[in-house]
C-alpha cells in the first residue's frame, strides 16, 4: 500500500514497501490540491503497478559492469558519450567483475595507482567521475548504502618521463618514415608544435615570405578547437630545413587530410599502427608522437642562442617554469662549455669598488 504525506519542507512524500523494507521518497512536488490530485491519479497507480509486478522487490547485488551499462544508457545524450564509453570500458577491465557491494576503496586506489603510471591526475579524476556514477546507480537500486569512490585521496603521481629523441634517432626516423609520418615529423621536430596544433594546420596559416606559421587552431577528439591556452595562439618561425616539406597539394586546404581533401579528426585513423611500426623498424623504444615537441625544446635549449623565455614563446608555454622543470635535466654538461677566458672581475671593476 502506498501512503502520501507532507513533510515540514512543504513537499509531498510517498511511503511504501520496496526491496524488503519501508521506503519514504519525495515526489518533489509542493503540497497543493492540484499536486495531491496528480499524485493520486498518476504517481501512486504507477508505483503500485511496479510493486505488483515485483519490480521493487529485493534486488541482489550484481557486478560493477552490470551497473556500468545502466550508467552508460543514461549518458547517450552527452557530446562526450564516446569518451565516457572508453573510460568505462577501461575501468571494467579492472573492476568490472567485482560485485558492487564488495567494491572497496582499496580496490579503487589500486586501480588509480596503476593508472597514474600512464595517465595524469586530471585524467584519473575524470575516470573517477564515471566510477562514482556507476556506484550511484547501485545506490539508487538500494543494493549499497554509500559511494566508496567519494573522498578518495589519489596515490602519489608517478609522472611519465619525457624522452626526447637523439639526433641520430631523428635522422633514422626521417630515413624510414612514410609520406604522412615524414611530414608530421618534419613539422614536429622543426617547430615544437603540439600534435593537435599540427593536425589543425591549414596552408593559409603559412607565411612563406616571412617564414612564419600562424598557430590558430587545434584538433582534439575529432573537433576543431582553439589552441590549449591563450599563449598557444602564436607565431612559430619556419626553419629552412622545414621548407621543402611544406609543398602545397591541389586538393585540400588542410596540410593533413584524407584522400577526399577533408581534414583528419585525430592522429589515429590507423596512423598509430604506422607509428608503432616505424619505431620498431628503427629499433627505438616507444614514445608518443608528442615526443617530437620534447625533442625540439631540448635541441633548442642545447643548440640555439635563444633564451628560455624565447623558446617558451615559440612552443606556447605561458611561463619558462615548465621548460626548466621538464627539460632542464636533459641539458647535462652544458655548464662546462663556459668560455674559460670569461673575465668576471676586471681591473676596472676592482678599482671602482676599492
Amino acid at each position: 500500500m502506498v501512503k502520501m504525506f507532507r513533510r515540514s519542507n512543504g513537499k509531498l512524500y510517498l511511503e511504501y514497501e520496496a526491496y524488503g523494507k519501508i521506503v519514504q521518497k519525495s515526489t518533489r512536488l509542493e503540497d497543493t490540491s492540484q499536486n495531491r490530485a496528480l499524485v493520486k491519479k498518476e504517481v501512486i497507480p504507477a508505483l503500485q503497478g511496479k510493486i505488483l509486478r515485483g519490480e521493487l522487490s529485493q534486488e541482489k547485488p550484481k557486478t560493477f559492469s552490470y551497473y556500468s551499462e545502466i550508467y552508460l544508457s543514461d549518458k547517450t545524450h552527452l557530446k562526450t558519450y564516446n569518451r565516457v564509453v572508453k573510460h568505462v570500458a577501461s575501468i571494467n577491465a579492472v573492476l568490472g567483475d567485482i560485485q558492487i557491494d564488495l567494491l572497496r576503496k582499496s580496490d579503487i586506489k589500486d586501480w588509480a595507482r596503476d593508472m597514474l603510471f600512464t595517465r595524469t591526475p586530471k585524467t584519473v579524476r575524470n575516470y573517477l567521475t564515471s566510477i562514482r556514477g556507476v556506484v550511484d546507480i547501485a545506490i539508487d537500486k538500494e543494493v549499497v548504502n554509500h559511494n566508496v569512490a567519494y573522498n578518495l585521496k589519489l596515490p602519489t603521481h608517478q609522472p611519465e618521463e619525457v624522452e626526447p629523441f637523439s639526433e641520430e634517432a631523428v635522422r633514422l626516423l626521417f630515413a624510414k618514415a612514410n609520406k604522412f609520418l615524414k611530414l608530421y615529423l618534419a613539422i614536429g621536430f622543426y617547430t615544437g608544435m603540439r600534435t593537435g596544433e599540427i593536425l589543425g594546420l591549414m596552408y593559409s596559416d603559412i607565411d612563406f615570405e616571412r617564414k612564419v606559421i600562424h598557430v590558430k587552431r587545434s584538433i582534439s577528439e575529432g573537433k576543431v578547437t582553439t589552441p590549449k591556452t591563450k599563449s598557444s595562439i602564436r607565431q612559430v618561425p619556419i626553419l629552412d630545413d622545414l621548407l621543402p616539406y611544406l609543398t602545397k597539394p591541389t586538393n585540400s586546404l588542410w596540410i593533413f587530410s584524407r584522400q577526399d581533401g577533408t581534414r583528419l579528426g585525430r592522429f589515429g585513423e590507423n596512423r598509430y599502427r604506422e607509428w608503432h611500426k616505424l619505431l620498431e623498424e628503427c629499433k627505438l623504444a616507444y614514445r608518443k608522437p608528442y615526443a617530437t615537441r620534447h625533442t625540439y625544446i631540448v635541441t633548442m635549449l642545447k643548440n640555439s642562442n635563444l633564451s628560455i623565455l624565447q623558446i617558451a614563446q615559440i612552443v606556447g608555454h605561458t611561463t619558462t617554469q615548465m621548460i626548466i622543470q621538464n627539460y632542464g635535466k636533459y641539458i647535462k654538461g652544458e655548464h662546462l662549455k663556459l668560455d674559460r677566458d670569461l673575465k668576471l672581475f676586471t681591473d676596472k671593476s676592482a678599482d671602482s669598488t676599492a
